[in-house]
């Protein structure tokens, strides 16, 4: 009966041989990623320190060939190939540099030199549980992420049978923290007047666009992004294009790929915030066509726009206000007025109407009805 054939990436038995006085070789076959099986040996002082060489030789013997990845590739060397791959997909800026950071700061210092074969639930479960531990869930989160990523390409190149991020568990946020809540009817008028009234927020210009996100349900991102292209004053509506995210070495960007492809939507405007539209233009139209741009007329950051808020909360009264309150507050106005919760998705740009009904309001009971709704929520308010 023949023998069996060896699998990919793997060796047969080791022969060791002392050669000369001092001086052992330990030998065997690997077959490599194009069938071929060749031999291979490693030359040490003492017959287990040979042995040692030739094994930790075979861990990465094909990592500098090119081609396909191997089961003995290592995580350094796929992570690598996973970030080139996503370049290659024309992800955004964005969300390379987010899989950039998880690669680099924490993937590969702490089990880089895991091969693909070594990478086994358990191993990655233990990494990802000291990275909550350390960093936090958001950074294990984008760990788990980028190394399910990283995995998938390793299973369609052959290298792996199956996806080990798959059979460990999922990262838990901490309880209680379920982020920005919306604000009540009750206390919204409230809210407003007193964010009118604010110095710190009248010097920035941030005012108004807190007065767009309410009316829009935009992230904070889309918002810092709006171009006069983009408004249909005729129509009363205006479209995501674009978000502002800030990249390493580059400061902010004006990225023209939206957070998701549901993100790139169209949204009708009550009729009162396209007038302050127009009269935003009609004002800064000499030093840019942006309708909410930093004090200097450049691209504004985002992370500038929710600290401005953040320095002012307490003062006013209400210490968990956020820029995602806003959008949180839109979603909830809708709820109320009887949408579904496909409407309110289309409407806030998400991909899932689930996650609408999870994160952004209690109970859900339509996206050309919005613009109307958004009027008679806000009539007195913006």
């Amino acid at each position: 009966m023949p023998r069996p054939r060896m699998s990919i990436g793997t060796y047969g038995a080791v022969n060791l041989a002392e050669v000369q006085p001092g001086k052992w070789r330990a030998r065997t076959r690997y077959r490599y990623a194009d069938g071929k099986a060749r031999q291979v040996e490693r030359f040490g002082l003492t017959r287990a320190k040979a042995e040692a060489a030739l094994k930790n030789a075979l861990l990465t013997i094909e990592d500098g060939l090119g081609g396909e990845l191997k089961p003995t590739t290592t995580l350094r060397v796929l992570g690598q190939a996973f970030l080139a791959h996503k370049r290659d997909l024309q992800r955004s800026e964005g969300t390379l540099e987010t899989y950039g950071y998880a690669v680099t700061a924490h993937i590969t210092p702490r089990i880089g030199d895991l091969t693909v074969a070594e990478a086994k639930p358990s191993r990655l479960q233990k990494f990802l549980t000291t990275v909550h531990r350390e960093s936090g869930p958001g950074a294990a989160k984008n760990c788990r992420s980028s190394l399910s990523g990283m995995m998938a390409l390793a299973v369609s190149n052959g290298a792996a049978s199956r996806n080990p991020v798959r059979d460990i568990e999922r990262i838990a946020q901490h309880k209680g923290k379920r982020g920005s809540s919306a604000i009540s009817p009750e206390d919204l008028p409230d809210l407003m007047a007193k964010i009118r009234s604010t110095p710190s927020l009248i010097e920035k210009d941030t005012i108004e666009l807190l007065d767009f996100m309410l009316a829009s349900g935009w992230r904070v991102g889309e918002v810092c992004a709006l171009d006069i292209s983009s408004v249909d004053f005729a129509a009363g509506t205006v479209e995501v294009v674009a978000t502002n995210v800030r990249i390493a070495k580059q400061g902010i960007v004006r990225q023209l790929v939206p957070k998701t492809d549901a993100s790139a939507r169209v949204t009708p405007l009550p009729d009162a915030t396209v007038a302050m539209l127009k009269r935003r233009h009609h004002r800064l139209k000499a030093s840019t066509s942006l309708l909410f741009p930093s004090h200097v007329m450049t691209l504004r950051d985002p992370s500038n726009t929710q600290r401005e808020l953040r320095d002012v909360r307490h003062q006013i009264g209400y210490p968990e206000l956020s820029t995602h309150t806003f959008r949180k507050t839109a979603a909830t106005m809708l709820d109320q007025a009887g949408m579904s919760a496909t409407e309110i998705a289309a409407f806030l740009g998400h991909k899932n109407p689930s996650m609408t009904q999870d994160v952004y309001m209690n109970t859900l009971k339509g996206d050309t009805r919005a613009g109307a709704v958004m009027q008679e929520q806000l009539k007195g308010m913006i």
